[in-house]
């Protein structure tokens, strides 16, 4: 087994980084194409309809969409992630505003030439609309094949490490995007880890905060981390070298424990939710390794424990113990409120699984479920008939600090739900399917899984140590 590991990990790491380099090239050509299409628009309307120029064009070119295939690789739902919010969300956007300018002016008084003029420019930007939507459609349908390929496999949960003790608690561990380098916690203090086929090795350790570490979340493009506390602060962290990181000034606005933090997918805004009830909005720069607060989210009655964005983080939703808010992003890109609706069982997890659906675990010591909540009329609403039934145990509640993990390439979702440790799959018809599980005998359990889904790792009150598997599919 190791020795095909050693083989297929090199054909694996370039895999992955032929992939993150079609989405880098993609990624400047479709913003070279948005400031294109924002000039020609500009210039639409900053010229006051002077046409001494007959040659005046407007031309701009959709960006080459690199062709992937199932048959090259095995990832479609990252190609969705990258191209759907980025087509939806920005060129939608964008059109919406020009397109306001260009009724403006179109309600100036104008001559027949110019209004033809601008209506010709109106039906190209609409032709690169629909180009990139078909192009979404055609990505959707491969991820659908692959999805129907993942759900008929059988998945396996393989020890692979349990040699590292710690008496102090973890109740947090991220990976970075390599899956190469694990950050994990020690009460207040951070610990750095070297992680090599599900194997760890202590590299650093940081004492930086005051009270218990809680919460943190790793950059997908570079190498940052963001650690928050219960001593009420929020810390960056960024690396120097192998063994080496240098951390930021404590930032300070919730006034109780910060229980969960969130990156967006531009990793240029934190989302932090505390103990106070309160979600803070924050500016990130990574380079200079700091937070520049904007405004804060007040609308809750309890704490908020958790929250998920949707895949083109137009909208947000967050768990307050015994209910849940709906957050939607304004014209300004500013968070407002949409609605709030209390849910029948308290939990403590939420996360959206995709625009019409997300998943609530539930927190009661008689209650075993997670409850599937469904956009019907424009409000999402529990379906009783998809409810996930999980073992059942009267022994205790469920407990904070493991948040729900959703790999999409691999259709696996992860959930720690009192002693148990499941996998979750989605099924075709839009239910759910436990596909393993394992019982840790204990409710206090903390972790997560590797980027690619490959490696599970927590770390249990019980055995006072971190304990890694492999994710294998059959």
């Amino acid at each position: 087994m190791q020795s095909i590991q050693s083989q297929t990990q090199p054909i694996i790491q370039q895999t992955i980084a032929k992939i993150e380099e079609h989405f880098f090239k993609l990624d400047q050509g479709v913003q070279s194409a948005f400031t294109k299409i924002d000039e020609s628009l500009d210039s639409i309307l900053l010229i006051p309809f002077k046409f001494e120029n007959p040659q005046l064009q407007f031309q701009f070119k959709i960006p080459q969409y690199v062709q992937l295939f199932e048959s090259d690789f095995k990832f479609p739902q990252q190609i969705i992630e990258s191209i759907s919010p980025l087509i939806n969300q920005t060129i939608q956007n964008n059109i919406k505003k020009k397109q306001k300018k260009l009724n403006q002016s179109e309600d100036s008084k104008i001559n027949k030439n110019e209004e033809e003029y601008i209506n010709k420019q109106k039906n190209v930007v609409e032709e690169a609309i629909d180009s990139s939507q078909l192009k979404i459609m055609q990505y959707e349908k491969l991820l659908i094949e692959g999805n129907q390929e993942n759900q008929n496999k059988q998945v396996e949960i393989k020890l692979i490490d349990d040699s590292n003790q710690q008496i102090g608690y973890c109740q947090a561990i991220v990976f970075d995007k390599t899956g190469q380098i694990m950050i994990s916690c020690d009460n207040e203090n951070i610990k750095i880890w070297n992680f090599e086929q599900g194997r760890l090795k202590l590299i650093n350790t940081y004492y930086k905060h005051k009270k218990a570490v809680t919460c943190l979340v790793y950059s997908k493009l570079r190498n940052n981390f963001i650690s928050g506390s219960n001593d009420n602060t929020i810390i960056c962290w960024q690396q120097m070298d192998q063994k080496d990181w240098k951390c930021s000034q404590p930032f300070q606005q919730h006034n109780h424990y910060v229980h969960c933090l969130m990156l967006n997918q531009q990793e240029d805004h934190l989302i932090s939710g505390g103990h106070d009830k309160q979600i803070k909005v924050w500016n990130v720069d990574f380079i200079k390794n700091e937070l520049k607060f904007q405004y804060s989210l007040d609308n809750h009655s309890n704490s908020i424990d958790s929250f998920s964005f949707n895949s083109s983080e137009t909208v947000l939703v967050s768990c307050g113990y015994s209910h849940f808010i709906i957050w939607e992003k304004g014209v300004q890109g500013k968070w407002e409120f949409k609605y709030k609706k209390d849910v029948s069982e308290d939990g403590l997890k939420v996360h959206l699984i995709n625009d019409q659906q997300f998943l609530w675990v539930t927190l009661g010591q008689n209650v075993d479920d997670i409850l599937v909540f469904e956009i019907q009329n424009g409000v999402f609403q529990q379906n009783i008939n998809k409810t996930i039934k999980l073992t059942k145990n009267d022994e205790c509640e469920d407990d904070l600090h493991f948040p729900i993990i959703h790999n999409k390439a691999q259709n696996i979702i992860l959930v720690r739900h009192k002693h148990h440790i499941y996998l979750i799959r989605e099924l075709n018809d839009d239910t759910f399917k436990i596909m393993a599980s394992l019982n840790c005998e204990n409710h206090e359990i903390y972790g997560t899984m590797t980027n690619n889904g490959q490696y599970l790792v927590f770390w249990d009150n019980k055995y006072e140590k971190y304990q890694s598997y492999e994710i294998i599919n059959k």
